[in-house]
């Protein structure tokens, strides 16, 4: 196994994490699986039964890093946003729901985390189970563009295996191709909210999505891994293992 590489995968215990896993082994990477806590979440224990359930099926192509808790970094985003009006907010992003900016802000903590995680243990690539199909705005291409950018500076690879997956049959049917029954119990985020109806994000809120990372989470961001001072674990980068 020595002669795999590696890649840091954001697993969340879902099967489109569980099948990023899976493809990612079978091209000839050693996944190391990290679960994130945001603080907001349920059932994160669970999480340890779907790693078993891999390190199973794939032995030693399988590590975990445990459960990472990103609340610190999380936080870090929330300013301006939560002191503002709502017609503040409007005038200076657009239409951000709350829903989304959680989302956004959420998703963001996680890859800065990953970013100096990777530069630290010299990983290469980082790889989650975003779908295209889920329509959520941090999903879609033009903020997935952004993020991909956002780690090449870093001269990291952002792999989406599964992004342009649209069916959930499939994907079951993959799983059990892969001699895994598809049923998993994923943590769940109490705050993690889909628009309404499941539809495709309109555009006013995928550009106030966009201007919120590009103004106020970007920079930051950037602040914060050139703050980390290298003589800190790796593996505990911002907050605790939990």
């Amino acid at each position: 196994m020595t002669d795999r590489k590696e890649c840091l995968v954001l697993f969340s215990g879902g099967r489109d994490s569980w099948l990023v896993a899976s493809f990612l082994i079978e091209q000839g990477y050693r996944v190391l699986l990290t679960y994130f806590e945001n603080g907001a979440g349920v059932g994160s224990k669970n999480i340890l039964h779907c790693i078993e359930r891999l390190k199973t099926a794939y032995g030693d192509c399988v590590e975990s890093l445990g459960t990472i808790s990103i609340a610190g970094i999380w936080r870090e985003f929330f300013l301006p946003y939560v002191n503002m009006t709502p017609s503040e907010v409007l005038k200076s992003w657009g239409e951000l729901p709350v829903s989304q900016f959680h989302c956004l802000t959420c998703r963001s903590a996680m890859y800065v985390w990953s970013i100096i995680k990777s530069r630290r243990s010299e990983i290469h690539c980082v790889a989650e189970g975003a779908r295209r199909s889920q329509s959520w705005p941090i999903m879609q291409p033009r903020m997935i563009e952004r993020f991909r950018k956002f780690f090449q500076e870093y001269s990291l690879e952002l792999l989406l295996p599964v992004y342009d997956l649209e069916s959930d049959w499939t994907r079951k049917n993959l799983l059990l191709m892969r001699g895994f029954i598809p049923k998993t119990l994923e943590p769940q985020c109490l705050i993690g909210v889909p628009l309404p109806d499941d539809k495709a994000p309109p555009e006013s809120v995928l550009c106030a999505v966009e201007n919120f990372f590009d103004t106020c989470i970007l920079p930051r961001a950037k602040k914060l891994i050139a703050e980390q001072n290298d003589s800190v674990d790796g593996s505990r980068v911002g907050e605790e293992e939990v």
